[in-house]
């Protein structure tokens, strides 16, 4: 490790920097739980809760500002859930830190020299914020045609299917708003938002059909009592005897 006071480094037991007497120990101790938290994010990401990796990764941060793996990664999280400003913001921040070896040199070239792609993330920001503005301006159908635009040109964009999720609920299109959570399950499993809504969605939809089932059978009941009281009266007890065919 590297002594934070006189930054030699330096490999022993005791945790003391033998060029300036410092004691790392603590420091030591910060730095093993920024590399543990990244782990676990590291591991969350791994099985699609990016939400849970992201405050994870954050968590590794307030550690140690300096860990570049756990910013980059928190990066590519938020890339992922279609976050891209805040995720470009954490690219440069580890670019500035770790000038030389930093794998952000990749994520950052992809971005600038592909094909109208910084336009195009502009663009989708810039709609999106329109699509909240018509929001707060209670017009749902400007809204939903502008969410659509966004997703068009960025499916990731998780805050954006939920808000359509909710604008299709208000609208009592519960099935288009399953449709829409469950595309942001897929990106993000572990975002309690998305997870909220969906019960929500599920319970209602679930209720519906159960009031359809109910309805359905006392209507075959009813069904079922007009025809016994139209059925014919009961035959006399002699037994039918079938007629011989003649020979």
């Amino acid at each position: 490790m590297r002594c934070y006071s006189c930054d030699y480094e330096f490999d022993n037991e005791t945790g003391v920097c033998p060029n300036c007497g410092t004691d790392n120990r603590l420091y030591r101790a910060i730095l093993s739980s920024s590399a543990r938290c990244y782990n676990e994010g590291l591991e969350l990401a791994k099985v699609r809760n990016l939400t849970g990796a992201a405050n994870k990764l954050t968590a590794a941060l307030r550690f140690d500002k300096m860990n570049t793996d756990a910013r980059n990664l928190l990066g590519l999280v938020y890339f992922e859930t279609g976050e891209t400003v805040l995720a470009i913001r954490e690219w440069v921040i580890s670019k500035n830190l770790q000038a030389e070896d930093n794998e952000v040199d990749r994520y950052l070239n992809e971005i600038e020299y592909g094909p109208g792609l910084l336009q195009q993330l502009d663009d989708t920001n810039r709609k999106y914020n329109q699509a909240l503005a018509y929001c707060q301006e209670g017009s749902r159908d400007l809204t939903r045609i502008q969410l659509k635009r966004v997703l068009k040109n960025n499916p990731r964009m998780v805050k954006a299917r939920q808000l359509l999720a909710l604008i299709y609920m208000q609208d009592d299109e519960y099935e288009n708003a399953r449709k829409e959570l469950r595309y942001a399950m897929r990106i993000d499993g572990g975002n309690p938002l998305t997870v909220s809504y969906l019960n929500e969605v599920n319970d209602y939809l679930r209720e519906k059909n159960e009031k359809k089932k109910s309805k359905a059978a006392k209507k075959e009941a009813v069904a079922f009592q007009d025809g016994r009281s139209s059925c014919p009266s009961r035959p006399s007890s002699k037994p039918w005897i079938p007629v011989r065919a003649a020979s």
